[in-house]
């Protein structure tokens, strides 16, 4: 079956109905390596289960089940990494449950054994030192501030990557800023799993976000995060974004890197502040368990809690401010001194010059003195009359 014509097919229609376009997205994607495997049409496949499930013969009857199992097994035979193969497999369980004729299996059955690669586990999970370096590291204020919200308010890339300007009371009624350098309380349902997570914008995020939407303007709406062509920048552009900084500064470490690991350091400081669980859920935007699910949790608490977190976040130290100041003065300093460096070599090059013209200037008045007969003595005369004496 041709690669486009299937996304026509009547039950792939059916199947992405109700389905989000990330969703679809990541199916469209998938799905064409289990049609090439089982080398049938989508709709020849459900008819084939419809007519499947009629019989009494189990081989018969589990026809798909086992397809899947050894679709399973020639994924994993392709040195996969185990979330991958889940995933593809979730993409064709989810074709069959769509068109209602589930496929079933007994517990364990669709077990991912890990590949080579994944039984040596290589992740870093930064610690704030190293953040440091990576935020020092970062050559630009768009870059910085990802980096921070990343790690220091929990969210996911594609939660980043949703973001708007106009989610947040960055500007007055006046468009002028309003925001001064403090931890702002932020909710919103994670992008994944519509779960709901309470945590704040740290203030030294809001002093790289300002930097941020300054050089760009002010802007008063539209995506927060933008490439430098001013598009969205999705997840794929966060990743590289991040990746690029993480080059810079441990370029040794690049391949044991995920951008995903800011937010499992996020939630190690929250740890090492000793949030209780229950309000680690919420501020990490897990579901919440038992009968206190149901009740709400304040911004008030919330940003308690993150003001005991936060010294185990701070990148740059509480006074951002005279961070900056820092910063500026360290700057003028070296450019005081590069300055400086460039005038005493200049210096060097036009004394040189003058002497050379000088030079110049008295072989030139020399040769036309010599030239309307003058007896002009030079020093190389002299030395040479002395010689013939001698």
């Amino acid at each position: 079956m041709p690669k486009k014509s299937w996304l026509e097919d009547a039950t792939v229609k059916q199947w992405f109905r109700n389905l989000s376009e990330r969703t679809k997205k990541n199916y469209r994607e998938q799905f064409p390596k289990w049609l090439d495997f089982v080398n049938e049409s989508p709709s020849k496949i459900i008819e084939n289960r419809r007519q499947h499930e009629k019989s009494n013969k189990p081989e018969v009857k589990r026809f798909y089940e086992d397809k899947l199992i050894a679709f399973k097994n020639s994924l994993q035979g392709k040195d996969m990494k185990i979330p991958t193969v889940r995933s593809y497999l979730r993409t064709v369980m989810s074709f069959f449950s769509q068109n209602h004729y589930p496929l079933r299996f007994a517990r364990k059955e669709l077990k991912v054994e890990p590949s080579a690669k994944d039984k040596v586990v290589r992740e870093w999970i930064p610690e704030r030192e190293e953040i440091r370096i990576l935020y020092r590291s970062a050559e630009n204020s768009r870059d910085r501030a990802l980096l921070l919200l990343l790690y220091q308010s929990g969210f996911s890339e594609i939660d980043v990557a949703s973001m708007k300007i106009e989610d947040f009371s960055f500007y007055d009624s006046n468009g002028k800023w309003q925001l001064a350098e403090e931890d702002v309380y932020h909710a919103r349902l994670r992008e994944k799993t519509n779960e709901l997570q309470q945590t704040c914008i740290s203030r030294e995020t809001i002093a790289e976000i300002r930097l941020m939407l300054q050089n760009r303007g002010y802007p008063k709406e539209g995506c927060l995060f933008v490439s430098f062509r001013g598009e969205q920048l999705g997840v794929r552009g966060i990743n590289e974004a991040i990746k690029s900084i993480v080059t810079k500064a441990f370029n040794g470490r690049v391949k044991e890197w995920q951008t995903k690991h800011l937010r499992d350091a996020y939630m190690n400081a929250l740890q090492q502040a000793k949030i209780p669980t229950e309000l680690k859920d919420a501020m990490v935007g897990h579901k919440r368990e038992g009968a206190k699910a149901s009740y709400g949790i304040t911004q008030q608490t919330i940003k308690q809690l993150y003001a005991e977190a936060f010294p185990y976040l701070t990148v740059n130290g509480f006074a951002s401010q005279d961070r900056k100041i820092e910063e500026l003065q360290a700057k003028m300093n070296e450019d005081k001194q590069a300055l400086t460096d460039l005038i005493t070599e200049q210096q060097k090059q036009i004394k040189q010059l003058e002497d050379t013209i000088a030079i110049k200037i008295h072989e030139g008045i020399i040769a036309v003195l010599k030239k309307f007969g003058f007896k002009v003595e030079t020093e190389t005369d002299t030395n040479e009359d002395k010689q013939q004496k001698t």
